[in-house]
């Protein structure tokens, strides 16, 4: 649970800090930071919306983008009741991808990184692909563009290594097992046919012709119109990671979105992890929840 206020140094106390969540996405933000800390020492100055803090066991830099001051806690330091401080922060490199832009961005047939670039997002990605469309207009989040671009795709950001990189989901589920949680299954399962036919949509769009092109039509669910859609990127669309099972566990860092845990004898892609720290009756508990799935609609 370390937070720096400095890259090299700097390390905020860990009798200050009574709540620590890090969570890893595979999302255009594919990081984020939320803290909860007693305000002592002139902290409250040092933690101010848009401060970067360094936190993690990559060391990441993360952009605070909210402060919460709570009510007194009821205990005095010195003449000084104490309070506390709730901060939630973003990535540094892809926070601006979550304000509204400034200026319209429209690019075709440009690089992903170009995307990202233009979009005000900064770290380099390891692997790159062309975008045919993209369009983000003035007063708007990038990262709702940036998603549709990925899911067109069916591929996703994945932050490894302090690394950017997009992976295709088909290579995401077959990369090797990073941990064994064990042949007892004991998480929390969801199995709807009824809810993914309903949210997981079938794409159809109109070429250049005027003829109808579908994409994957093979079962009877929602179906939803893509202008300009090619059929590689209509099938794309409808090939998503399905949230089934929620595992709890003592805490494992070493685990992040994008790597692939076997949970009773199933491969299941960890959609989202989270990894928490909290001061409980003067000892440090440490738990990481772990929010996996499997690849449905795969072509």
């Amino acid at each position: 649970m370390n937070v720096y206020l400095s890259e090299n140094g700097d390390q905020l106390p860990t009798d200050v800090v009574i709540r620590w969540v890090s969570r890893s996405d595979l999302t255009p933000i594919p990081r984020s930071l939320e803290f909860t800390v007693k305000l002592v020492d002139g902290l409250e100055a040092k933690l101010k919306r848009g401060v970067t803090v360094w936190s993690g066991r990559e060391n990441l830099a993360y952009k605070i983008v909210k402060t919460q001051k709570a009510p007194p806690l009821g205990e005095v330091q010195g003449k000084e009741q104490q309070q506390a401080m709730s901060v939630i922060a973003l990535l540094d490199s892809c926070a601006p991808l979550a304000e509204p832009m400034a200026q319209a961005v429209v690019m075709q047939n440009a690089p992903f990184s170009a995307v990202l670039r233009s979009c005000g997002a900064y770290m380099r990605i390891g692997s790159d692909f062309a975008v045919p469309r993209f369009s983000c207009f003035r007063g708007t989040q990038p990262s709702y563009g940036v998603a549709r671009v990925l899911q067109e795709e069916g591929a996703a950001l994945v932050l490894a290594g302090g690394k950017l990189q997009v992976m295709r989901l088909t290579d995401l589920a077959k990369q090797a097992p990073v941990d064994d949680i064990g042949q007892v299954d004991s998480s929390a399962k969801v199995d709807s046919e009824f809810l993914e036919l309903q949210q997981v949509p079938s794409f159809y769009s109109v070429d250049d012709s005027g003829a109808i092109v579908t994409g994957q039509m093979g079962e009877s669910r929602v179906i939803n119109f893509m202008p300009r859609g090619d059929q590689r990127q209509l099938r794309n669309a409808s090939c998503v990671l399905v949230r089934t099972k929620t595992v709890d566990s003592q805490q494992c860092q070493q685990i992040q979105a994008g790597n692939v845990v076997t949970v009773g004898g199933e491969n299941l892609v960890v959609i989202t992890a989270a990894h928490a720290a909290m001061q409980k009756t003067g000892a440090m508990e440490s738990t990481s929840r772990l929010w996996m799935g499997k690849l449905v609609n795969a072509s």
